[in-house]
């Protein structure tokens, strides 16, 4: 299955348990502390701020909407992480570090 994919049928009402437009809603006000806490994150580690533009460097294998819609079908569900890894076609460790 695509990401793409999974992330269509696992973000309906039935696995995640949230309607659509409230998931969206989610998205949409949890993405921007999402992304400043990883920034700051990242500052702390670093001491600094960063020196490149912001996007340079690997990228998030999950990204932030997959993360909150893998989120609640894990806690209604209790799939066991390789079960997600299936559907996504990601390593184990980054589904773990992604619902801990």
């Amino acid at each position: 299955m695509t990401l793409k994919g999974a992330r269509s049928a696992l973000s309906h009402p039935a696995f995640s348990g949230i309607p659509r437009a409230h998931l969206t809603d989610l998205i949409e006000e949890l993405a921007g502390s999402w992304t400043a806490s990883c920034e700051s994150g990242l500052d702390h580690r670093r001491g600094r701020r960063r020196k490149r533009q912001a996007g340079a460097g690997p990228k998030h294998e999950l990204l932030f909407t997959d993360r909150v819609v893998v989120t609640p079908v894990y806690l209604r569900f209790q799939l066991p992480h390789a079960a997600l890894v299936e559907l996504y076609g990601l390593e184990r460790s980054t589904i773990t570090r992604a619902i801990g």
